[in-house]
């Protein structure tokens, strides 16, 4: 029985419109997998080197190890919300410390549990004195998607709902808008934040292979399903 091409105007706008998606969404991956490479290979370079003092532009410094001297500031605090630690609920904390040169940095300090009523911050204490540590410049990957609004109360703590270095550091006139990481047994620290990227390079070619092979389907369904019998 012959057959004709006949998808129908239906099934093409369909196709028109996903299929340009899930190939954008592949090549998505691919950049996003180029992207942790790199920051897989500058992290291990740098991890193990030296701490050293803050350089000028801290920006180009990503994973790099840098010592601070001076004292945090025990009156701002952020806690950023929504973090988790072995199935248990709670908040990094994002604290001010202020170096004896005047610059001022943001220092995540670690995970702190959340109390039994979500009306009710967690009393976390800090020292002031004097003192020296060592952090990790963490790098800007981008903000977390928000479904609502993110309204800041006016006193402090102050609870956020993502980590946006840039909007933090407007609240203070001496912060570099850049987080830096507290190592594992430096003074201050927490249950210290991680040091590794949330998804290797690995999971994001993973992910591309299918929205990839989802639009081979879909190539491959229209094609078949455009042959109609007379």
């Amino acid at each position: 029985m012959a057959r004709r091409w006949s998808p129908g105007w239906r099934m093409s706008v369909l196709v028109l419109l996903m299929l340009p998606v899930l190939v954008s969404l592949g090549f998505w991956q691919l950049e996003r997998a180029a992207e942790k490479r790199g920051y897989e290979d500058v992290y291990l370079e740098r991890q193990s080197q030296m701490a050293v003092a803050p350089p000028a532009q801290l920006q180009a410094f990503e994973f790099g190890r840098v010592k601070l001297t001076g004292h945090f500031d025990g009156q701002h605090q952020i806690l950023l919300d929504n973090q988790t630690k072995d199935g248990r609920v709670g908040y990094w904390v994002i604290s001010r410390f202020v170096g004896d040169d005047g610059r001022g940095w943001l220092v995540n300090r670690g995970w702190v549990a959340a109390t039994s009523s979500r009306e009710r911050l967690p009393d976390i204490a800090i020292s002031t004195d004097p003192m020296s540590i060592v952090a990790v410049v963490w790098p800007d990957t981008g903000l977390m998607p928000l479904l609502a609004e993110d309204p800041w109360q006016q006193g402090w703590p102050k609870l956020v709902q993502r980590m946006d270095a840039r909007r933090i550091a407007a609240v203070f006139d001496d912060v570099e808008p850049i987080e830096l990481r507290l190592e594992a047994g430096q003074p201050g620290v927490l249950s210290p934040a991680p040091l590794t990227m949330p998804m290797a390079a690995t999971k994001h070619i993973g992910y591309a292979v299918q929205w990839f092979a989802l639009a081979t389907m879909l190539s491959v369904g229209f094609i078949i399903f455009g042959f109609r019998s007379k």
